[in-house]
């Protein structure tokens, strides 16, 4: 199978990586400075997997690879729209264009782009932290879920998750993957907003009963709002939000790491949103609105660009 990942970021990195350990045809694409420094030096993967130095092919230019097989857009929300129109080149009449992202809606933005027929979605658990490019950290094993946004999952799905499991990194297809989506957003819009606008490890939130309390009411939101779009999801999104919150206690979630990096937060896709699909089904979202745009003004503060 040829694969093609867009972006070669912490998750990228470490799934491009690990397909082409295990014999995968694969390409990177990233911006020209990045893929120069790959194919130059591979890729080192370290961390809870072991220790690997890798080659892997890496591009700028999408038109020098051809049709792929498989083309997984593994970047920020707020990128999705560029990589898949990036992407064009790649897409042949049989190509399967995965978003393997966190946040709500990356599927609807591809579609818009390429059409709704050959799209897949991924979730996946495993924990990865980019030192520099080239060179990853493999901080935590998890599991690769993926499904068929709109229509049933076929074979060829399958053998998709066959791939990455094969490669080292467990996978499974699910019928309910707009569930497993939402549940993990539901998840990240109960930690992530209170830890970067507090500074707090996600277990230090859950010492603190003002914040529970709240993180509660807004995993609550979303998850009306996902069962009014007629979501189902695969658990109590409440009680997994503090399962993971004292199961990653020493974690800075990721939001709270852009906001010291001075980069863009993803909050626009995740509370955000949860409270623009509560608008257009008419369900109130207080604390999504709120924490929102207390998290878009604390980014507008510390982003470089000075925007969000």
């Amino acid at each position: 199978m040829k694969v093609v990942i867009m972006g070669s970021g912490s998750m990228g990195s470490l799934i491009g990586g690990f397909l082409a350990k295990s014999g995968v045809d694969v390409t990177l694409i990233d911006k020209k400075t990045i893929t120069d420094t790959i194919r130059k030096k591979g890729l080192e993967i370290t961390g809870v997997s072991g220790h690997y130095h890798i080659k892997v092919k890496a591009t700028h230019n999408p038109s020098e690879v051809g049709a792929a097989d498989l083309v997984m857009i593994i970047v920020k929300a707020y990128d999705t729209e560029q990589a898949v129109k990036d992407a064009i080149p790649l897409i042949g009449k049989n190509t399967w264009v995965m978003c393997l992202q966190n946040g709500l809606g990356n599927e609807e933005i591809a579609s818009r782009i390429i059409g709704r027929e050959r799209i897949l979605r991924g979730i996946t658990t495993n924990g990865a932290m980019l030192e520099k490019p080239g060179k990853v950290i493999h901080t935590g094993t998890g599991e690769t879920t993926i499904g068929r946004c709109y229509g049933p999952n076929t074979n060829e799905v399958d053998k998709i998750a066959q791939m990455i499991t094969e490669s080292g990194l467990p996978s499974n297809v699910t019928p309910n993957i707009s569930g497993v989506v939402w549940g993990k957003a539901l998840v990240n819009a109960g930690i992530n907003p209170f830890g970067t606008l507090t500074g707090l490890r996600n277990g230090e939130l859950l010492e603190v009963p003002e914040i529970v309390e709240r993180i509660k009411e807004m995993v609550l939101e979303g998850a009306e709002v996902a069962h009014k779009l007629g979501v189902h999801l695969p658990f109590n999104p409440v009680e997994k939000t503090f399962e993971v919150a004292r199961q990653t206690a020493q974690n800075k979630n990721s939001m709270l790491q852009d906001i010291e990096r001075g980069k863009r937060t993803e909050i626009d896709y995740i509370n955000g949103a949860i409270s623009r699909y509560g608008r257009e089904i008419h369900v109130p979202t207080p604390m999504n609105d709120l924490v929102t745009a207390l998290v878009k003004g604390l980014e507008k503060r510390t982003t470089k660009s000075g925007c969000g």
